[in-house]
């Protein structure tokens, strides 16, 4: 049995959550896909890819933006750009050289990208940056809510 829970929170964002411990602690992963206007999905990849979660997201639309929030939420990003190719990966400042090794090419750094680059859903998603225990996050808010 699945322990991957789906759920849409307000319209058109949706949650996927699955467990994860570390150590005896349990955390669990969240990804966030939301349906933009154009029809294009917009992910926060920080969980497993596993059938059940894509097979939700392909429902809502072809994935164009990956994201990943922080330099400690990168494990399955490439299982995510692998599933969809033509999508553009974005990243945290750092995140492209932590991940040279996985052969994985970023479209753009937050923090290292000009404050003044857009990557092309910033009228219906804002971002933001943050440094949180010593390390960079983002964080998402689509408007209008």
């Amino acid at each position: 049995m699945s322990q991957t829970v789906i759920r849409e929170v307000i319209k058109n964002v949706w949650t996927i959550s699955t467990p994860f411990e570390l150590g005896s602690m349990p955390l669990g992963h969240r990804s966030t896909a939301v349906k933009l206007s154009s029809g294009d999905v917009w992910v926060h990849a920080s969980t497993p890819l596993d059938t059940e979660t894509k097979e939700a997201i392909d429902k809502l639309g072809p994935v164009k933006y990956i994201l990943n929030s922080s330099l400690a939420h990168h494990w399955y990003l490439s299982d995510f750009k692998k599933a969809y190719p033509s999508a553009k990966l974005i990243g945290t400042e750092g995140i492209a050289a932590k991940k040279k090794s996985e052969g994985l090419k970023f479209d753009g750094e937050y923090g290292k990208d000009p404050a003044s680059t857009t990557y092309g859903y910033e009228d219906e998603i804002k971002t933001w940056q943050a440094s949180l225990y010593l390390k960079i996050t983002h964080s998402l808010t689509p408007h209008p809510l």
